[in-house]
């Protein structure tokens, strides 16, 4: 006979995302949704019976979220971070340690998957998960012994220990629906620029990515593309649009890496008559469409597609190992266009072996493109990744302060360039956004300027 666990709480924290944003190009205009990560964590803890629930200081304030730990009496609580917010991971862990130091406080997230060791160092946090987090949530606070968990490490009478990574999960369709209903759903907000209708809600379909840009950080789903079936991606789409979602964001690293499945997706959607429109917000690849799928992902529900283009130069484009052309590139936006959809175009600058012609050259690809939205970041090298490695090498970079980190920065206190000064640099960022959105061929598209 076997003995019924136990049922525990666990608190979910969402950190302040807008910290990423703090004095960038972005601040004020970042996109707010429920973040799927936490979601799929919650559904699988209260698929095993346990209590879970969701604290967002994206929407709360500190004085809040001592309340709730004080409401709710969690046993575990888990927060998820990139890089740039591991500061915040610290601070928050340290709130709850002094509220109640038996709780056990779990972290996982870009950053923790990464840097185990180091994030568990840097905070007060017990537990840090590797990679996928859904099995290895329920193994630690249905009690498994911390040794025997693969996936994590673990602080132990002063010291840290290291297990082995978990497996990669095969089957994505085993997996419960993500608990979005652990959100309060109507409190987020998208900036009309990237959305048609709030609430947003983020979908992914897929997990991993089988290709090898050196900018790129793959500590959580790897290069291992894992795929879950058409019918339970429609499933998925039906679910968030009876919970009252007017939108969905496919949070995909490729949505149509396999283009066969897409293509089935589209089909299901347009024969169950879903309709709900969709954006692929992440980006999918340029040599991953032919004309009869965007036609298809338009009658599907789909509006704007969003590509990653990086650089106008194929050999800053081979440099970066994007393994795209620059003819694949102006086919997929020409194919776009002629099926309906709004085409959004993603811009790095700065990358390795850049100079002020290939930089010129990206601004006069992005000019003569059909796109409906260009963004552009100069180029950030994040942890864990080629780009990174090779950097430090060369002793390129200046810190480790994850803080400085950020997106749609200017980085110069994180690294030097190999080429160009940064005045330089920005003088090119700059130039862009004055360039393409100041070009009158889109002022004549364009009633008002989409910016981001």
């Amino acid at each position: 006979m076997t003995r019924k666990m136990k049922s525990k709480k666990v608190l979910l924290v969402n950190l302040p995302f807008e910290k990423v944003y703090e004095k960038t190009s972005l601040r004020g205009v970042a996109p707010s949704t429920p973040p799927l990560g936490l979601a799929c964590i919650g559904a699988s803890l209260l698929q095993e019976g346990h209590k879970a629930r969701i604290f967002d200081f994206n929407l709360y304030d500190e004085k809040k979220f001592i309340e709730e730990i004080k409401e709710f009496e969690p046993n575990y609580a888990g927060i998820s971070f990139v890089t740039p917010l591991i500061k915040e991971a610290d601070k928050v862990s340290k709130i709850i340690k002094k509220i109640n130091k038996k709780i056990v406080v779990v972290c996982g997230g870009p950053h923790p998957s990464s840097f185990p060791e180091s994030s568990l160092k840097e905070t007060k946090c017990n537990i840090a998960v590797i990679g996928e987090g859904e099995h290895t949530i329920k193994e630690i606070v249905n009690g498994k012994k911390l040794e025997k968990i693969k996936g994590i490490a673990y602080k132990k009478n002063g010291k840290i220990y290291t297990n082995e990574r978990r497996e990669f999960i095969q089957n994505l369709d085993e997996l419960p629906f993500p608990a979005l209903h652990l959100y309060e759903i109507g409190k987020y907000k998208v900036p009309k620029a990237i959305a048609r209708n709030n609430p947003v809600a983020w979908l992914e379909t897929s997990r991993g990515c089988p290709y090898g840009c050196i900018y790129c950080n793959k500590s959580i789903f790897s290069r291992i593309y894992r795929a879950k079936s058409p019918e339970r991606v429609v499933s998925e789409f039906k679910k968030a649009k009876q919970m009252g979602f007017k939108e969905i964001h496919i949070t995909d690293d490729g949505f149509t890496t396999d283009m066969e499945r897409a293509e089935k997706i589209c089909d299901l959607l347009i024969k169950e008559k879903v309709n709900i429109g969709w954006s692929t917000i992440t980006g999918i690849r340029v040599d991953r469409v032919n004309q009869k799928l965007l036609k298809k992902m338009k009658q599907a529900g789909c509006y704007m597609v969003y590509y990653g283009i990086e650089s106008g130069n194929q050999k800053i484009i081979e440099n970066i190992k994007k393994g795209i052309t620059l003819e694949q590139v102006k086919n997929a936006v020409k194919w776009s266009k002629e099926a309906g959809l709004e085409v959004a175009g993603f811009f790095m600058i700065g990358l390795p072996g850049e100079t002020e012609k290939t930089m010129q050259e990206t601004i006069e690809l992005a000019k003569s493109l059909e796109l409906d939205l260009a963004k552009i970041n100069i180029t950030i090298p994040l942890p864990a990744t080629e780009m990174f490695n090779k950097m430090n090498e060369k002793k390129l970079i200046k810190t480790l302060d994850w803080e400085k980190f950020k997106f749609y920065s200017t980085p110069k206190s994180v690294y030097e360039h190999e080429n160009l000064s940064w005045d330089t640099i920005e003088k090119y960022y700059h130039k862009f956004y004055r360039s393409v959105y100041l070009n009158p061929r889109f002022l004549l598209k364009k009633l008002s300027i989409r910016w981001i």
